[in-house]
């Protein structure tokens, strides 16, 4: 082994060094506020689509009570013109029955659609 020669040995490169304080407000708290940020705007997203999900079903609901409303109406009608054929005529009573029930039918299908409807939303809210 040679001894080492003062001449040959390079001096050290000099390197900047941050205070660890420094360090942390230069590159970590800048990271940490855009978090919050973006956690605060995804937070402020979810409460808006959980109310408008809310606000479908809520819809929903009510769209349902009214075809209820109107196939029970319409069910007391066909019973009301079977009860009271006063109008003389048995084949005005048998087509108003008939339509009756065919709008009942129409009813019940749009609410079974309604409630498929409302299934998935509550299904995708889960997922």
């Amino acid at each position: 082994m040679r001894p080492l020669d003062l001449e040959q040995v390079e001096a050290p490169e000099v390197v900047e060094v941050l205070e660890p304080e420094e360090d942390f407000e230069q590159f970590l708290l800048p990271v940490i506020n855009e978090t919050r940020e973006d956690i605060a705007a995804l937070t402020r997203e979810h409460g808006r689509a959980y109310m408008r999900n809310r606000s479908k079903l809520w819809e929903m609901d009510n769209m349902l009570i009214q075809i209820k409303t109107q196939v029970e109406a319409s069910e007391e009608s066909a019973l009301n013109h079977l009860q009271n054929p006063n109008d003389g005529v048995e084949g005005r009573v048998t087509k108003r029955c008939e339509k009756a029930e065919e709008k009942a039918k129409e009813i019940a299908k749009m609410a079974e659609m309604l409630v498929q409807l409302v299934r998935r939303i509550e299904k995708s809210e889960s997922s």
